[in-house]
């Protein structure tokens, strides 16, 4: 049973566009915040490719008139999105709060931080480890081959964003099966039983969401997202087991029927 009364639907269009307004006013803040901070934000960006082993100021070219103001553009919305992401989830609760169960609010704090966790979680594997051991790769590639790295300030820029934006999206898949498993839409035995299916389409993920196509990129993304898929499986079947003993204690005591 809900504990709200229930609003008519025009009056839910307008809390969604309050929360619409309120979360696009906080992302223009911490965008606007990030974008005075610019230079903070490049130091964070060419870590990275200095863990490497490279010199940013050698190996890193600008070609376009307007490329360092579109990298700043695009580090001041990341930022901002990153700064802004509390408040939205916030705003986002204010509005679904209402709407739920008992049952259901208790589930909310949890499913919101172990996302976030998992989020920055990915960010962070894949900034500290992912991309130096990446762009390292291609530079001994580079010597291999007889060339000389000369990337362009853009290019690493969309490189290293994608990079951390996939790598935080893909850590979210426990908590996607978690919640799917709680639903009851999916079973630990389904994920058993389609393991080397699940395998490919893992692969096959990993392909679509890093930037390149090489085959370094490839493992170190689809070896966490596998590892993921079998934390996910143990945590689901936890689940079911905790499920089937509270179901054994309300037989037991007679208040479901079996």
């Amino acid at each position: 049973m809900k504990y709200y009364e229930e609003k008519p639907f025009l009056e839910h269009l307008e809390d969604l566009r309050w929360v619409i307004i309120k979360s696009l006013l906080a992302l223009g803040g911490g965008s606007l915040i990030c974008f005075i901070e610019t230079k903070p934000l490049m130091a964070i960006l060419l870590k990275p490719l200095k863990s490497a082993g490279e010199d940013p100021q050698k190996v890193l070219r600008v070609l376009g008139v307007v490329d360092p103001f579109s990298v700043q553009l695009q580090l001041s919305l990341l930022g901002g999105l990153v700064l802004s992401l509390p408040f939205i989830l916030y705003f986002v609760a204010q509005f679904i709060i209402p709407g739920l169960t008992p049952s259901e609010l208790r589930l909310l704090f949890p499913i919101f931080s172990v996302g976030a966790l998992l989020f920055v979680g990915g960010i962070l594997f894949s900034y500290f480890i992912l991309l130096p051991q990446t762009l390292q790769f291609f530079s001994a590639y580079n010597k291999w081959m007889g060339v000389q790295t000369d990337w362009t300030l853009q290019n690493y820029s969309n490189f290293v964003v994608q990079m951390l934006i996939s790598f935080g999206l893909a850590f979210e898949l426990p908590l996607v099966v978690i919640l799917l498993g709680i639903l009851g839409i999916l079973q630990s035995a389904t994920l058993s039983r389609y393991r080397r299916h699940a395998i490919v389409i893992i692969v096959v993920a990993a392909a679509c969401i890093t930037p390149t196509s090489d085959p370094l990129s490839l493992f170190l993304l689809a070896a966490p997202m596998y590892l993921l898929y079998e934390c996910s499986l143990w945590v689901l079947k936890a689940i079911e087991a905790r499920k089937r003993t509270q179901k054994d204690r309300a037989i037991e005591k007679g208040d479901v029927i079996p």
